[in-house]
């Protein structure tokens, strides 16, 4: 019952704030207009900053007249020291209709706690080429020692895929830290430290498990070898003001998020194994990176003994991606990838990925999304999904959100046809 308590208090809060607030509009700069400092990167750390702003175009149901003062802070600390942050914490809680045997949980719950910064050290007052440190603390906990949301579909009920894309179990640690560096006016840039891949190659525009979709059926391709984050970097040019190309290297595996290691930049460096990446894309404008986007991406991990002792073969894939927002309202994407099936983190050897998001006048959002993969376990039926959520925007800093998976033939499951999670969650943000 401990875990219930717990994410009823979480949520309890949520509301409580939101109907002690009094209601007014609040409008303010163009939700598509961004800094021009961020490689294409829809998670990035800067990216998720600049989405955690006070303002919005769109009107909200209530403002936090008393945190006026705190965002009075970061602005003129952004304005005259560089310095941006934001802190937020996620709460979610799951329940599935059917487990793997009598033994398994159909509950898992989890929070997140994210405090992310960022320091322009070079060309700051210039505001091109800038040189920018990015740093994210990350604590993620599992309630009352349930198996994580992330893997219970591995654990506990069937699902062959991340049931709610990082909602994992580790302790309080720098997550990512990287430095960041643009030249010839933004044309070509670079990003090197501890690095999340998956945060810059083959997303769309509502693959934020934070505030869109959770299951991995709606995510990056599940035909990739996605690690964890590690040691890496990423190098990004720009032809013209349309095409971009951008090549990255991760430690292969990455941090193995051992409980009390801080700064873990993963172990398969040191021999040389990473993993590569290559993507080129097409964008209308710079600005409109995040908003619409087409891309095609190829990737490569090598042979490496494991952390565990295991051969991991070599493998290797593409994939195609693409999103396109409509008037700020309508949200569609497709994406689809191709592999071996090889790789210690990859799940399917075919995949297609289709969704649409739908924004409403609060900032609110309706998500619907569909997957089929064929799975690289010999011998298995196709696996689909199909997810919808709901987002309710009660401020700009609080959202609540209800969110409905549906998996057709769970692969680790075989005995059923069907398996269906419901699910909640709720997010503040300063």
């Amino acid at each position: 019952m401990k875990y219930k308590v717990q994410v009823f208090a979480t949520l309890s809060f949520i509301f409580l704030v939101s109907f002690t607030l009094k209601a007014q509009q609040v409008s303010s700069q163009d939700s598509a207009t961004i800094e021009k400092d961020e490689i294409i990167g829809g998670n990035s750390i800067g990216r998720q900053i600049e989405l955690d702003k006070k303002s919005y175009t769109f009107q909200y149901r209530f403002s936090l007249r008393p945190m006026n003062d705190w965002y009075a802070l970061k602005d003129s600390l952004l304005t005259k020291r560089g310095i941006q942050f934001g802190i937020d914490y996620t709460s979610v809680y799951m329940r599935s209709s059917k487990v793997i045997s009598d033994v398994n949980n159909q509950n898992t719950a989890s929070g997140i706690l994210n405090i992310q910064l960022g320091w322009n050290l070079i060309n700051r007052k210039k505001g091109k080429n800038k040189g920018t440190l990015f740093i994210k603390f990350s604590d993620r906990h599992a309630y009352s020692g349930l198996t994580s949301p992330m893997f219970h579909g591995l654990e506990e009920s069937g699902y062959y895929g991340l049931t709610a894309t990082g909602y994992s179990d580790y302790s309080m640690r720098i997550l990512e830290f990287n430095y960041q560096q643009f030249f010839a006016n933004q044309r070509l840039g670079f990003v090197a430290g501890k690095i999340d891949l998956a945060n810059y190659f083959n997303f769309h525009g509502i693959s934020n498990p934070s505030m869109h979709f959770m299951g991995y059926g709606a995510m990056v391709t599940g035909t990739g070898n996605w690690g964890n984050p590690g040691l890496g970097a990423i190098v990004m040019g720009r032809p013209t003001e349309q095409l971009y190309a951008m090549l990255g290297a991760n430690d292969v595996y990455g941090d193995l998020f051992e409980s009390g290691d801080f700064f873990d930049l993963g172990r398969n460096w040191e021999n040389g194994d990473f993993m590569y990446m290559g993507e080129i894309g097409y964008v209308p404008s710079y600005d409109e990176r995040f908003f619409k986007r087409v891309s095609l991406m190829a990737w490569k991990s090598p042979n490496y003994t494991s952390y565990g002792g295991n051969e991991i073969a070599a493998a290797e894939g593409i994939a195609f991606s693409s999103h396109w927002f409509i008037a700020q309202r309508y949200a569609p994407y497709i994406k689809f990838g191709f592999s071996d099936g090889g790789g210690e983190n990859t799940f399917y050897k075919r995949d297609v990925q289709l969704g649409h998001g739908l924004r409403f006048r609060h900032y609110d959002m309706l998500g619907t999304s569909f997957s089929w993969a064929e799975t690289n376990i010999p011998d298995t039926k196709d696996q689909m999904t199909i997810e919808l959520f709901y987002r309710y925007n009660v401020t700009a800093h609080i959202e609540v959100t209800a969110d409905y998976q549906y998996i057709i033939n769970p692969t680790l499951n075989p005995s059923e046809n069907g398996l269906s999670y419901i699910g909640f969650r709720g997010r503040i943000k300063l």
